[in-house]
């Protein structure tokens, strides 16, 4: 269980009391208001991707800077302080973020990984099982609602 808020950068966790936006930067501060050592991030096209996971108040994001990636964890303490936070991310850097599951820093560094050996990833979604339909030719799982199956082309009823 998580004591307090916390910032984490290539796997350096921060405490942090408050992030606050300015401009396209995301700025971190202790609780007597001083900038956390890198707690500037700044939020612009460098961004590569963005992930979430509402059950564990996560935010992750992938950066992409000149041939040098980074992985950086936000976590809340509060879902208040998530969903604020999320919501302010979300503003500033206008593009989909990628709902997944308690392994998404495991994703994030896989995709930071494939990014360093110059692999562009399309980032995927995390789905429930429950939210799939077997293929009854071939077993392959496809979303919920699909007319054929994404693999084989059989006709899924």
């Amino acid at each position: 269980m998580l004591d307090s808020n916390y910032l984490i950068i290539n796997r350096h966790p921060q405490k942090f009391s408050e992030m606050r936006i300015a401009g396209k930067a995301a700025v971190f501060t202790d609780a007597e208001g001083k900038v956390l050592d890198y707690g500037v991030l700044a939020l612009g096209s460098s961004v590569y991707a963005a992930l979430y996971c509402d059950e564990m108040h996560n935010v992750t994001l992938v950066f992409d800077k000149a041939g040098h990636q980074d992985v950086v964890t936000i976590l809340w303490l509060t879902e208040d302080d998530y969903s604020k936070g999320l919501d302010k991310l979300r503003d500033v850097l206008r593009m989909h973020f990628s709902p997944q599951n308690k392994k998404l820093n495991r994703y994030a560094e896989a995709v930071a990984e494939k990014l360093a050996l110059g692999v562009k990833l399309r980032i995927t979604d995390a789905v429930r099982a429950s939210d799939m339909v077997e293929c009854p030719e071939c077993g392959m799982l496809n979303p919920a609602g699909s007319q054929y199956c994404l693999d084989c082309g059989a006709e899924i009823e």
